[in-house]
């Protein structure tokens, strides 16, 4: 069982350059850099609090001291679009030497501290050598034509029936740190070490930034949580009426 939960290293990785949106992680999101949005979660979190802003740039140190976050400057090589995040991790591992070590993704900028909080708790819990977030979809899916979690022999099962699908989105990760680096060391990998464990994001903390077209979603979805009009559910006036009535709508 972990307990220590001071042992825990939280890296936010930051990458200066990025394939498909311009330095996205400096791109301002509502008026504040995307970088900012996760730092500020975290400082708020009950056990996360040990954070390393991880970067190969040297701009990111400006925003770690801005954030009151400790810096750590990767080397070049494992700044690159080329490196894996269990190439970082390891570096950091080896250099840092927690006990157990999260990495926070920076492109999940609505992630919350409760959620954060949750995953720690899960983690401990349930004694996982990984835990991974995930998105819970219970949809009717296809992998190369096959259906994955349904069968096409019969009549079309209704989607509230089926095996849900564990998507990754990586929004928090956490591995017991010596049995990433004795993967690492041994097989050339870390991120899917030992016994996996899978948190399930909620909300808003799915949305992950990737292309320009997620920038522009999240920017209406970060306006809206930061206005204090929020708008009420409405239906018309027929629709009201059966309500007045007391009648019951459900399936």
């Amino acid at each position: 069982m972990k307990l220590n939960i001071q042992d825990i290293a939280v890296i936010v990785p930051a990458r200066l350059g990025s394939n498909r949106v311009k330095a996205k992680n400096l791109r301002l999101l509502n008026g504040h850099p995307l970088i900012s949005y996760i730092l500020r979660t975290l400082k708020t979190t009950k056990n996360l609090k040990n954070i390393y802003l991880n970067s190969d740039s040297e701009i990111f140190q400006r925003i770690a001291d801005e954030e009151g976050v400790k810096f750590y400057n990767r080397r070049p090589e494992l700044g690159t679009s080329e490196a894996s995040i269990d190439d970082l991790i390891y570096d950091f591992i080896q250099t840092v030497k927690p006990a157990h070590v999260a990495f926070v993704c920076p492109t999940s900028p609505f992630m919350d501290a409760a959620q954060l909080d949750r995953a720690w708790e899960q983690y401990v819990s349930e004694d996982c050598d990984s835990l991974l977030s995930c998105e819970r979809i219970q949809t009717h899916c296809f992998v190369e034509g096959k259906p994955l979690n349904f069968s096409t022999e019969g009549k079309h099962p209704r989607s509230q029936d089926l095996v849900p699908v564990h998507a990754l989105n990586f929004a928090v990760s956490i591995w017991d740190a010596a049995k990433f680096a004795v993967n690492y060391e041994t097989n050339g990998h870390g991120v899917y070490t030992g016994k996996l464990g899978f948190f399930e994001t909620e909300g808003w903390a799915g949305i992950d930034i990737d292309y320009p077209d997620d920038f522009e979603l999240a920017e209406m979805i970060a306006r809206f949580l930061s206005s204090e009009d929020k708008p009420e559910a409405n239906y018309p006036d027929y629709v009201e009426a059966l309500f007045a009535d007391g009648r019951e709508i459900a399936n």
